[in-house]
C-alpha cells in the first residue's frame, strides 16, 4: 500500500519568479494564422458534430506524428544510432549516448509548452497548432537527412541533437493546444474524455512505428544502417504535412472566439496560470510521470535487453506491435470509462495496474518464452494506455479558457520532463554502471516502481472534473 506523504511543493513566490524569468520567451513574434474565410471570425455559434469530428481528425493526425516520432526514434536509438553516430566507443557507452540523444527532446518540451501555450491563449488554438506541427515536421525530416558520424564526424551528433530539440519544441505545444481546442469544442458534450482521447493516440502511432521500422528493416537488409532507417522519419514528415494542411482549414475554438470578442484575453496567460494554478500544475505533472513508463522500461531499453537474452533482434519490435494492437481498445475503453466513473478514478486504476505490470515485467521477459515476453510488453503498455485515455480531458478541464492551453500544456510537459530526465540521464547511467542492460534490469524495475508510487500520491491529492462545466 502506498502511504500518502507530504510533498515539498515550491512556494508561489518561487514560481512567480520563474514566470518573470521566462517572460522573454513570450516576446517571440508568432504570426497569426488568419481564417481562410473572413466570415469564420464571427459570429460565435455552437459547433456541429461534423465540425467536432473534423477537429478530432486534425488533432489526431498531430498526435500520431507526436507518438510516431517518439517510438521510431526510440527504435533507432536502440538498434541503429549506436553504430551510425557513436561508432568509436564501447557498446554500453554508445547505447547510453544514443539514448541520451533520443531523449534530448524532453528538455525543450516544457519550453514549447511555455511559448505555444502563451500564444495559444493570446492568438488562438488554431494559429499555434499550425506552427506546432510545422516545427515537428522539420525536426522529423531533419533527423532523417542527418549524415552519420563516418561522413561529417561530431557535427552529425550536433545536428541529431538540434533536430531532436526542435522536434521537442513543437511537441511541447501539441498537447496543450489539442486538448484545449477539443475540450472547448465539446464543452457541452458528456463524452469529453472520449473526444479528447485522440489527442494522445499512442497505440496507433506505436503500431505504425514498429511495423514501418520492421518492414523497412527487412526490405533494405544490409543497407538498413546506411539509408533504410531514415525512411520512417521521412514518412513521418509526410504525415505531418498532411496534418498541417488539415488544421489550416479548421475554425477557431468557439469559446476562445467568445473570449476574444469580449476582450477578456489575458495579457500574459502563462504567467497568470503559474500565479493562479501553480499547485494543480505541479500535481498534475507528478500524477502523469508514470505515463513515461513505455519510454523508461520498454523502448528503447527493453529492445536491447531482450536482444541481450539471445532473442532475435527482429522479434523485439514484434512484441511492441502486439502491445500496440492490444492498447488501441484499452485506450478507447479507458476514455469511455473516464466518462462514466470519472477521470481521477480511471487514471488511479491505470497507475495501480502499472505497479503490478512493472513487478512482473522482468520475471516474464527473463523466461525467454516468446509468448510471455509479448505478455510482459502488453501488460505494461496496456496499463498505461488506460490512463492516457483520460489525461487530455482531465488536464484541460482543470483550467479556465483564458489560461487553458498554458496550464494544461505546461502540466503535461513537466510530467514528460520528469520521466524524460529519467530516460536521458538516470537510465543511461544505470546501463553504464552495470556494463549493459542485463545488469541494470533490477535497478530499472525499482526506478519504475518509485515513479508509479509518486504518481499515485499526486493523483489522490487532485480533484475530479467529470460533470463540471467548462468555463
Amino acid at each position: 500500500m502506498v502511504q500518502k506523504q507530504e510533498m515539498n511543493l515550491p512556494k508561489m513566490s518561487e514560481l512567480s519568479g520563474i514566470a518573470k524569468k521566462t517572460k522573454w520567451l513570450c516576446r517571440i513574434h508568432l504570426p497569426r494564422i488568419l481564417p481562410m474565410d473572413p466570415s469564420q471570425a464571427a459570429p460565435v455559434m455552437k459547433p456541429s458534430r461534423k465540425e467536432l469530428r473534423n477537429l478530432v481528425l486534425a488533432i489526431g493526425l498531430g498526435g500520431i506524428v507526436e507518438y510516431y516520432d517518439a517510438f521510431i526514434a526510440s527504435f533507432a536509438a536502440s538498434m541503429v544510432w549506436p553504430a551510425v553516430f557513436f561508432p568509436n566507443v564501447g557498446p554500453a557507452l554508445s547505447l547510453a549516448y544514443s539514448i541520451a540523444s533520443f531523449g534530448a527532446f524532453y528538455l525543450t518540451r516544457p519550453l514549447g509548452a511555455i511559448v505555444f501555450g502563451h500564444y495559444g491563449d493570446k492568438l488562438g488554438r488554431r494559429t499555434t497548432m499550425v506552427w506546432v506541427i510545422a516545427a515537428m515536421c522539420i525536426g522529423l525530416v531533419g533527423v532523417g537527412l542527418t549524415p552519420g558520424y563516418a561522413s561529417i564526424g561530431a557535427a552529425s551528433i550536433l545536428l541529431l541533437v538540434v533536430f531532436r530539440l526542435l522536434f521537442g519544441m513543437g511537441l511541447g505545444g501539441e498537447f496543450g493546444g489539442g486538448s484545449a481546442w477539443i475540450t472547448e469544442y465539446a464543452a457541452e458534450s458528456k463524452r469529453r474524455s472520449f473526444w479528447n482521447v485522440w489527442v494522445t493516440p499512442a497505440p496507433i502511432a506505436l503500431a505504425l512505428a514498429a511495423l514501418s521500422f520492421a518492414a523497412i528493416s527487412t526490405a533494405t537488409g544490409p543497407s538498413f544502417l546506411t539509408y533504410g532507417w531514415r525512411i520512417p522519419f521521412l514518412l513521418g514528415g509526410v504525415l505531418a504535412i498532411a496534418g498541417l494542411a488539415t488544421r489550416y482549414r479548421l475554425q477557431e475554438s468557439p469559446m476562445f472566439r467568445a473570449l476574444r470578442e469580449s476582450k477578456s484575453v489575458e495579457r500574459a496567460p502563462m504567467s497568470q496560470a503559474l500565479k493562479e494554478k501553480w499547485k494543480p500544475i505541479l500535481l498534475l505533472s507528478l500524477a502523469w510521470t508514470f505515463g513515461g513508463l513505455p519510454s523508461i522500461l520498454q523502448v528503447p531499453f527493453s529492445l536491447s535487453y531482450i536482444e541481450s537474452l539471445g532473442v532475435s533482434s527482429q522479434f523485439a519490435p514484434v512484441t511492441i506491435v502486439a502491445a500496440a494492437v492490444v492498447g488501441i481498445p484499452l485506450l478507447i475503453g479507458g476514455a469511455l470509462l473516464g466518462d462514466r466513473i470519472g477521470r481521477k478514478r480511471t487514471i488511479l486504476i491505470s497507475a495501480a495496474l502499472s505497479v503490478v505490470s512493472v513487478a512482473v515485467y522482468f520475471p516474464l521477459v527473463n523466461t525467454v518464452n516468446t509468448g510471455l515476453i509479448v505478455l510482459a510488453q502488453v501488460l505494461v503498455f496496456g496499463s498505461v494506455m488506460v490512463g492516457v485515455s483520460v489525461v487530455p480531458a482531465w488536464f484541460a478541464e482543470q483550467f479556465q479558457t483564458r489560461i487553458r492551453q498554458s496550464g494544461a500544456g505546461l502540466s503535461y510537459q513537466l510530467g514528460a520532463l520528469f520521466s524524460g530526465i529519467i530516460t536521458v540521464a538516470v537510465l543511461p547511467s544505470l546501463i553504464v554502471a552495470g556494463g549493459g542492460t542485463g545488469a541494470a534490469a533490477g535497478n530499472v524495475e525499482i526506478l519504475s516502481l518509485v515513479v508509479c508510487a509518486v504518481s499515485i500520491v499526486a493523483i489522490l491529492v487532485m480533484t475530479e472534473t467529470k460533470g463540471k462545466p467548462v468555463v
